[in-house]
């Protein structure tokens, strides 16, 4: 990729979204999978969950996208999945 290519500046924050949204995936199917629910209302807490995720993943991305520099390290992919789980937070911070 040359250095002029959009992708390159991008590359790092998408690698970590993307990580941190499987990570999410299995941690939603523990917490749904848990619930003292019929199948399907743990169909529909896990359905919320990931709803609540991939807008976090959303919001993460576009507030990190310009200035994420650092390689990707097993304790940024934990910092990346609990800023997709704590993202109303980052919202109202950044106000």
């Amino acid at each position: 990729m040359s250095s002029d290519d959009p992708l390159t500046r991008i590359a790092r924050p998408l690698a970590g979204v993307l990580i941190a949204v499987v990570i999410s995936m299995l941690v939603a199917a523990m917490i749904g999978g848990a619930l003292p629910l019929d199948y399907a209302g743990r169909a529909w807490a896990y359905t919320g969950l990931m709803c609540y995720v991939i807008a976090g993943a959303v919001v993460v991305f576009r507030l990190a996208a310009g200035g994420e520099t650092q390689p990707l390290t097993p304790a940024r992919i934990v910092k990346w999945t609990l800023s997709l789980w704590a993202w109303p937070a980052l919202l109202l911070a950044r106000r």
